[in-house]
């Protein structure tokens, strides 16, 4: 196959557009024998993004003569040169292997020995002896470490010259071996599969970069995927048609009119993935694979558990616990909640379901001390109790009222460091009764892993509030599961009486019922609205937090801004920022930063994916404690101090101001939102309904009455889901397998 290779020395055209690149490039090395008559450039053409000009490229094509501007080189892909860049040679040296080496004495061995310092260190250590700064202490590690990972060096080094960060390598070669650097040339996109934590884009960018065509039939398919993928994430639905998914493809790829993908490639390709397994067709609906089973075994799973008979409690009994409980607890259940209570405790499978302030929590506490006295002669008893919330905070609050061992959901399961849940439906979780609080965070996958690995004898009671916002994932679990009407279910609607004075929990119930009255904007001693033009709404949430913080409110643990966009003046973003250089400025020149980020040093921040070998989950929030060099930071999540290379910092953002969806399961004693008209795209009232409940004792909205308004006034688009269906097939057979018994048996 004809090529050159060659350093980038000038761009002469490039579109934006199209990609459409015309460039001079300096031939280093050929097998065009042609190119060897003319001068030491040449013009190369070709479709592909722009190029570094500090590394060297090889370019696949032919050479032509072009009546206007002469030689010229078209070439139909390229391939970046990387095994020995410098970049990639820093990194490794001053990665994780080798201890004590940090990005400035990795520099300085480059700058002295050269881009083949890799080689001269593993042939003759000594070489190390003149490079400046270095000592006997450094040069043994190097020394010991180049010759000990002498195998693994040239694809890490591959690999880090694609910006990817040293842990991300490590999995990478983890999983392929020697082979990665074979297996990532064939097809890029494979990694999006394999590899957690690299999505369509980083894939890309690597593909192009090694010559991919933009019309590669692997690449279009990973296009599908990752649109599929994105649709599902980000509206939450678990099925898309047809129509629109080929609609979406087409418009994402034919960016240009030098190329042009055509329907039936997109058809093809959808194909191959259903042939992959990797869709699943049903009539024009087409779902991810793994969403589809999850909604088909949640549905399974949960009919199963409905169907265990009821155990036989004496109820006089049960009430006379329940009466000794309220006297102990200094409490009294309204009518409701001790059916709830007893409904609980007489059934297998129940939900009960309540907006703030009708005693959740104080129902839970009841439920488990009712049946430890139930169960008083088994005297393990409290360890066959579990409960379980989606988020750390959540689990915090609800061991906090119950005085029981509470966890997260994903430690409940016994997820490890790799990712693998211990208990699944092969290993049960050991368990008498699971109580799962907050369940509408609940989405399809985690909902499936939860239900397969409780054991039928297992008592589950699932406890929520449905008109939160769903889950961040796909699904609805918790509305399905209502909607279905299959499974007992207490609405709880009446407020508890300690609950009246708060009018952060009327002003809730005002928003469900869309109380559009003067009352949502008068102001209370737990509750203000703070007028404000949506250009001044940025420096009222500063002037709001510094009050906060003067009347001895925490900025790390009790004040929250949360926002329902990240773009904008008002946005997530730019409001980070600006809490950032206000409150932590004494902390600005102790800072890192990679790309667009910046933390620094006491930074709240958020994890934003799950990254279960350090124990951290998608919506945990920590503090920065720690910046080594330029090139690491320590986070401290609530004791578990974790540590970030800089080109992990996609995974954190600040934390000054979230989402609301990233609120959820978490309570502040104070929050801010900022309600402005930029907003009113998203503004809904679920949204809303879910920021204001997360407010413990203050919230103060901030900005304009008509965009409050807007958003009561607003109504959530019905998520697209499958599990309801699924129930009442499951259901219909069901019956259908009786109706045959019955038959058999006359």
């Amino acid at each position: 196959m004809n090529y050159i290779e060659g350093l980038i020395k000038q761009y002469l055209f490039y579109s934006d557009d199209s990609s459409y690149s015309v460039i001079k490039v300096e031939i280093i090395d050929t097998n065009e024998l042609d190119l060897l008559h003319f001068e030491p450039t040449v013009i190369v053409c070709g479709f592909f993004p722009r190029l570094d000009a500090l590394h060297r490229y090889r370019f696949f094509g032919e050479v032509t003569n072009h009546p206007k501007y002469g030689v010229q080189y078209n070439a139909n892909r390229f391939e970046r040169l990387m095994e020995k860049t410098r970049e990639g040679i820093i990194d490794y040296l001053s990665s994780d292997l080798f201890k004590g080496i940090g990005p400035k004495t990795a520099e300085n061995i480059v700058d002295f020995l050269g881009e083949d310092t890799l080689d001269q260190i593993a042939n003759n250590p000594d070489v190390l002896n003149n490079v400046p700064l270095m000592n006997e202490k450094k040069k043994n590690i190097i020394e010991t470490n180049i010759i000990k990972n002498r195998q693994v060096e040239s694809t890490l080094v591959w690999l880090y010259g694609f910006q990817i960060s040293p842990k991300m390598a490590m999995k990478i070669y983890s999983h392929y071996g020697f082979s990665a650097i074979d297996i990532i040339k064939t097809n890029p996109y494979i990694l999006m599969d394999d590899i957690e934590g690299i999505g369509f884009k980083r894939a890309d960018e690597i593909g192009l970069k090694i010559g991919f065509s933009f019309d590669n039939p692997l690449r279009i398919k990973a296009v599908i995927s990752y649109l599929l993928i994105e649709y599902m994430n980000k509206y939450g639905d678990t099925f898309l048609l047809k129509e629109r998914l080929v609609a979406y493809t087409l418009s994402y790829l034919n960016v240009s009119e030098d190329f042009y993908i055509e329907e039936s490639q997109i058809f093809d390709m959808l194909d191959v993935l259903a042939s992959e397994n990797k869709i699943i067709y049903q009539e024009d609906k087409i779902s991810l694979t793994h969403l589809f089973y999850a909604e088909k075994g949640i549905s399974n799973y949960v009919f199963q558990l409905n169907e265990i008979k009821e155990e036989s409690f004496d109820l006089d009994l049960i009430e006379t616990y329940i009466s000794d409980f309220e006297k102990l607890s200094f409490i009294e259940y309204t009518p409701i909640q001790r059916l709830a209570i007893k409904t609980a405790l007489e059934k297998h499978f129940v939900i009960i379901t309540g907006g703030p302030g009708t005693g959740k929590t104080t129902i839970i506490n009841g439920i488990v001390h009712v049946y430890k006295l139930m169960h008083q002669n088994d005297l393990s008893i409290r360890s066959k109790i579990k409960l379980a919330a989606p988020t750390g905070k959540a689990a915090k609050r609800l061991k906090e009222a119950t005085n029981m061992e509470v966890t997260t959901i994903h430690r409940l399961l016994g997820l490890d460091y790799e990712g693998h849940f211990t208990f699944n439906e092969h290993n049960k979780i050991e368990a008498s009764l699971v109580v799962i609080d907050e369940a509408s965070m609940l989405d399809v996958l985690l909902a499936k892993q939860l239900f397969r690995s409780i054991q039928l004898r297992t008592k589950v009671i699932i406890v929520g509030d449905d008109n939160q916002l769903p889950s961040v994932g796909p699904g609805q679990v918790l509305t399905d599961l209502l909607e279905s009407d299959l499974f007992p279910v207490v609405k709880l609607n009446k407020i508890h009486r300690q609950a009246y004075d708060s009018s952060i929990i009327s002003l809730a119930y005002d928003i469900l019922n869309q109380n559009l009255s003067e009352n949502l904007i008068q102001n209370n001693e737990d509750r203000k609205f703070i007028r404000s033009n949506d250009s001044l709404v940025s420096s009222v949430v500063l002037k709001v937090i510094q009050e906060a913080i003067n009347e001895g409110f925490d900025l790390q643990e009790d004040i929250q801004v949360l926002v329902p966009m990240y773009k904008g003046i008002n946005g997530i973003d730019h409001l980070n920022q600006l809490i950032q250089e206000r409150f932590n400025k004494q902390h600005l020149s102790h800072k890192i930063t990679n790309g667009d980020k910046t933390f620094c040093f006491n930074d709240k921040v958020l994890q934003l994916v799950n990254q279960p070998e350090d124990s951290i989950m998608n919506g945990d929030l920590g503090v920065v404690v720690g910046i080594i060099e330029d090139k690491e930071m320590l986070v401290d999540f609530s004791g578990n101090q974790v540590k970030y290379n800089v080109k992990d910092f996609d995974n954190l953002a600040l934390a000054y101001a979230i989402s609301i969806h990233k609120s959820q399961g978490s309570e502040f004693k104070i929050v801010i939102l900022p309600l402005v008209r930029s907003y009113t795209i998203m503004l809904k009232r679920k949204l809303l309904y879910t920021a204001v409940t997360r407010a413990k004792e203050k919230l103060i909205m901030i900005g304009d009455y008509s965009a409050l308004r807007q958003g009561v006034s607003g109504q959530e688009v019905p998520r697209n889901t499958l599990l309801k269906s699924f129930l009442s097939q499951v259901e219909s057979n069901h019956l259908s397998e009786n109706l045959l018994t019955i038959e058999d048996f006359l």
